[in-house]
Parts: structure tokens; sequence; C-alpha cells
């Protein structure tokens, strides 16, 4: 399977898809691929880079560089799910969040569900609990990043910030990061029990340098009409189950296990790690689960709530189930395997918060 040119499909169909949906209310759709809108940022003396996760470094550096945030007070551009292309600011350590904060009331871990990418910075997750339910939130989500290497960036956050409360956003794919995330030596580090952490934020100026020079080298590879490090992520499920199919003498109980015990380790050396914090752990369902994929979806929440006794775990999954006709509101324009829409961020908040 030539997986670039299933990607480069993929995102063709979904482009043409949003630009209907946009047209059916009269709303515009920016055609400009991300090289030229960097490009035309760059014309109008802003610079702007693409959004680069850590995961792509990962894979290309295989070990040789880690690095777990995006670079510190930048400016990037990640994607374009509601008709104009998202942009944003990091802080300090290279996050997006307005500014670094020491003191607050919830750590937000998770992926690009945490990060708030795609929609407006005001339904970002971390501005919804800040601003609707006055508790001062401060993300650490980074698209891309699986459960190791959002522990890593747990474990590098000790003794930076004083904290109450871990949210956890657990979206269907983090399944398949953890698999490809075990790969890496330096990863598996965090799990240790006697590993304290590598120090990351201490060296942050030099890993910017480094990033900077690496994405002005790949900024060509950006010509396509599509982020390939976002469409990649689309891709895990297919990934996935084309994978399975090489390990046909594993059987789906032994699958199940394997996910239980590396979560099992995960989870257990955060409680480690913060043994006196509240945490929460809140399985995202990929929009499949709703259409052909429910059964797999109810036993991930399971298997995930199988793995601690101190954590509470939250199925947003049965909640959307419950409260929702038609679960395409949760999701950008509706659209499948997208981020979730304004009403889907703050649905999600609110059932958090009501949890607590």
């Amino acid at each position: 399977v030539n997986l670039l040119l299933v990607v480069y499909n993929y995102n063709n169909r979904a482009t043409k898809k949003i630009e209907r949906a946009l047209a059916s209310q009269n709303k515009a759709y920016d055609k400009r691929t991300l090289l030229e809108f960097v490009e035309y940022k760059k014309k109008s003396g802003k610079t702007v880079y693409p959004h680069v996760v850590p995961r792509e470094f990962l894979e290309k550096n295989q070990g040789k560089n880690f690095y777990l945030t995006a670079m510190p007070n930048t400016n990037y551009v990640s994607c374009n799910e509601f008709g104009e292309w998202k942009q944003f600011r990091t802080d300090d350590l290279g996050f997006n969040n307005e500014k670094f904060i020491k003191n607050f009331e919830i750590l937000l871990v998770g992926d690009s569900f945490a990060e708030g990418s795609c929609v407006n910075k005001l339904s970002e997750p971390s501005n919804l609990f800040s601003k609707n339910y006055n508790l001062l939130t401060y993300s650490i989500g980074v698209s891309g990043n699986g459960p190791l290497l959002s522990l890593a960036l747990i474990h590098e956050m000790q003794n930076k910030v004083n904290f109450n409360h871990i949210v956890w956003l657990i979206y269907d794919n983090d399944f398949y990061d953890l698999k490809v995330e075990k790969k890496h030596s330096f990863l598996n580090n965090y799990l240790k029990n006697d590993f304290l952490k590598n120090n990351y934020f201490e060296d942050i100026d030099r890993i910017k340098k480094e990033q900077i020079k690496y994405i002005n080298s790949k900024l060509s590879s950006y010509k396509k009409k599509y982020s390939l490090k976002e469409n990649i992520l689309e891709l895990k499920e297919l990934i996935f189950f084309l994978n399975t199919l090489h390990q046909s003498e594993k059987t789906s109980k032994d699958y199940s296990n394997d996910f239980k015990d590396d979560f099992k380790k995960v989870f257990s050396k955060l409680e480690k790690l913060y043994p006196n914090k509240k945490i929460t752990v809140v399985y995202l369902p990929e929009t499949t689960c709703f259409t052909s994929r429910g059964k797999d979806c109810t036993l991930r929440f399971e298997l995930l709530s199988s793995t601690s006794k101190k954590i509470k775990f939250l199925n947003f999954y049965d909640h959307i189930k419950s409260n929702f006709k038609n679960f395409k509101e949760i999701y950008a324009l509706g659209m499948d395997r997208a981020h979730f829409s304004e009403k889907g961020y703050r649905e999600l908040v609110k059932f958090i918060h009501g949890k607590f």
C-alpha cells in the first residue's frame, strides 16, 4: 500500500467535504496550502512556522535527538478544519498557552485535543476550564503525542509547577501511539522507577535552534495541500489494522492484554510521580466509534479503566451516545476523523467538570 498516496487522496476528499459544508453555510474556505500561508506571512513581515510535532522528530531522528514540545515563544500555523488556518503562539516552554504560569488548578495532558488544535482560541479546553468554571488550567497537550511522550512531559514538569488536578485526555488512536512509542528506548526510560528526568527544559534554547534548522530544511515538503503529520495521525487506525494482519498468530485477547499492561505501566508511573494529586483520565472517541467500531471503543474504555483503582476514568464516548442524537455535532463541521467542534469542546469540558 502506498500510504503517502492514501494520505493525499484522503485529504483531498476531506478538503472537498469541508468546502461543501462551509459553502452550505455561506462561509469561505481558505484554499491556500500550508506553505503558501507560511510564505504569505513571511512577505507581510511575520515569521510563522508549520506545526511540526515531536512525533515527526521521533520518527526522523530515531532517538538521536528527542523533542517533547514545539519551540518556545514561536508563532505556528497548524490545521484548517473550519475554513481558516489555525494560528497560535507558544509560551516560554513551547506549549499552547497565553503564557507560562507556575501555580494553577488543572494540568491538562494529551495530544491535539488537549492542545486545542484547529478550534478557535476561546474554545480550547484549557481556556474553557479557566473562563467557564474558574479553574485555572495549564495545557501541556501537544499534537501527535501518545501516552509515552505525554508521560515524558509530565515527568519533566515535576518541580516546575504547582497544581491540584491532572486531567489526561486519551484519544482513540493513543492505543496505536503507545505501540509505536515503545520502540524508542529514551521514552521507555520514563517508565523506570529509578529514572528522574532529562532536564529537558533547561536545554530548550539549544533545542529550539535545532528545530528551526530542521523545519527550514523541510519546508518544501509542505507544498502539497495537506500537512503530512496531521493526516498520518488520521490514518493511524488503518495503519494499525494493516499491521495486525501480519500478526495473525496473536489473538484479539493477546492484543487487549498487551494494551492493558502498557497503560498500567504508564499510569503506575504517573501515580508514583504525583501520589498526592487528583488524576482524571478521559477517553475520547473517534467518529467510527459511532458507526462501525462501537464494541471496540467500549472495550478500550473498559481496558483503560481496569488499569488503576486510584485514577478516575471518564467515558466521553458513552456520554455522547446518551446525550446526542447526532454525534456529528461534536466534531468539526461533522467531518469524519476530525477534532471537536466548538460545541464538542464545550460539552467535553462541561462533562469533565460535572464529574469533579
